[in-house]
């Protein structure tokens, strides 16, 4: 069985390099950087393509890196504050996005609870809104 490179935990990383990359952006120069952060040999693209995540995130990040290369100012200190911006303008969009898609996601679960029959809704609401319980790290 192949090793799983993205997880829960490097893809927060893969999203972070696409909000910052600057310049050409392929999926091959991607997977290269990507394998040098997460320490890995390789990466193919294949196996980011199976991310429908990371092809939203690389596909909004292509497109705003092509409006963004009509600038041609050549101030150091302002260029830096508009990677910066260019940063954090992505990584907020891709949240947003993420946001509603995950508020969609509540709202069809909700219904289709609502719709299921013999399903007290006072009884599910209280179930799922239990507080988690507590881990033993000793």
């Amino acid at each position: 069985m192949p090793k799983k490179i993205i997880t829960e935990k490097t893809l927060p990383l893969a999203l972070h390099e696409l909000d910052k990359w600057s310049g050409k952006l392929t999926w091959n120069s991607f997977a290269a950087q990507l394998a040098k952060v997460l320490g890995e040999e390789s990466v193919s693209r294949h196996t980011l393509l199976s991310y429908p995540a990371l092809v939203e995130a690389f596909n909004n990040r292509k497109d705003s890196l092509k409006e963004a290369l009509n600038s041609t100012e050549k101030d150091v200190t302002l260029e830096f504050a508009k990677e910066q911006i260019s940063i954090l303008e992505a990584k907020v969009e891709r949240l947003e996005k993420q946001n509603d898609s995950l508020l969609e996601q509540f709202v069809r679960w909700q219904h289709n609870a609502y719709m299921m029959p013999n399903v007290d809704m006072k009884v599910l609401n209280q179930r799922l809104d239990k507080p988690l319980p507590e881990v033993d790290r000793r």
